[in-house]
C-alpha cells in the first residue's frame, strides 16, 4: 500500500478535473495511483440506501445523515486502501457548506479510517470559481458571490490546518488557474515522487 493524499477544493475549482489529468500522467510516467472519489462512494451507499439523489443535494440533508455517510464511506474507502497498489488519491471537500453552516469533510473520525500522509488544496481565483459554477449545468449549485466564494476558501484552509494538526500530515496549495489543469496536476504529481 502506498502513500494516502487528500485533494480537495471548494465547487468550482477543478479538482475532479486536476485529478482526472493526474490519472493520466501519472499513467505516462509508469506511476500507479488510484484515484477514488468519496462524494462517489457516498452517492453509491445513498443509492444503496435507497435514497436517490444528485451528488449536490447531499449537503442539504441533515448533518446527521451526511456524517452516518461520510463514515460509511470512510470506511468502504480505507478497505480499498488496503486492496490497492501505488498511491490513493481521495478527491474531496475540506469543507461543505451546508444548511446549518460548515461541516468539516473531513472529521476526526474520518480522518483515522484515511489517514493521509498529503493534504492537496486546490485554488483558483473567487471570479474564475464563480464563472466556473455559472457554466457548469450539470450541477446544482446555490448562486453565490465572489466574497462567499472567499469564505468558502477560508474555511477549507481552516479545516485543513486542523485536519494537519490531527493527522501529522503536510499541507499543500496549488493553484488551478484557468485552462492550467495540467499544470497544477504536474504540480501534484511532483509531490508524490517525493
Amino acid at each position: 500500500m502506498g502513500r494516502v493524499t487528500v485533494v480537495t477544493g471548494i465547487p468550482g475549482t477543478g479538482k475532479t478535473t486536476v485529478c482526472n489529468e493526474l490519472s493520466g500522467l501519472a499513467k505516462q510516467s509508469g506511476k500507479k495511483i488510484t484515484i477514488i472519489n468519496y462524494g462517489s462512494v457516498m452517492l453509491e451507499l445513498s443509492q444503496e440506501r435507497g435514497k436517490s439523489i444528485h451528488r449536490d443535494e447531499i449537503r442539504k440533508f441533515s448533518v446527521s445523515f451526511q456524517h452516518e455517510l461520510q463514515i460509511e464511506a470512510a470506511r468502504v474507502i480505507s478497505q480499498r486502501i488496503a486492496k490497492t497498489e501505488g498511491d490513493v488519491i481521495i478527491d474531496t471537500h475540506m469543507s461543505i457548506k451546508t444548511n446549518d453552516g460548515y461541516w468539516a469533510g473531513l472529521p476526526f473520525d474520518v480522518l483515522q479510517f484515511l489517514s493521509p500522509s498529503l493534504l492537496v488544496l486546490v485554488e483558483a481565483e473567487p471570479c474564475e470559481v464563480l464563472l466556473r459554477r455559472f457554466r457548469d449545468i450539470t450541477r446544482k449549485r446555490d448562486k453565490v458571490l465572489e466574497s462567499e466564494i472567499a469564505e468558502e476558501f477560508v474555511f477549507s484552509r481552516l479545516m485543513a490546518a486542523t485536519c494537519a494538526v490531527l493527522t501529522g500530515a503536510s499541507v499543500k496549495i496549488v493553484k488551478n488557474s484557468t485552462r492550467k489543469q495540467v499544470e497544477a496536476a504536474k504540480e501534484i504529481l511532483k509531490l508524490l515522487e517525493k
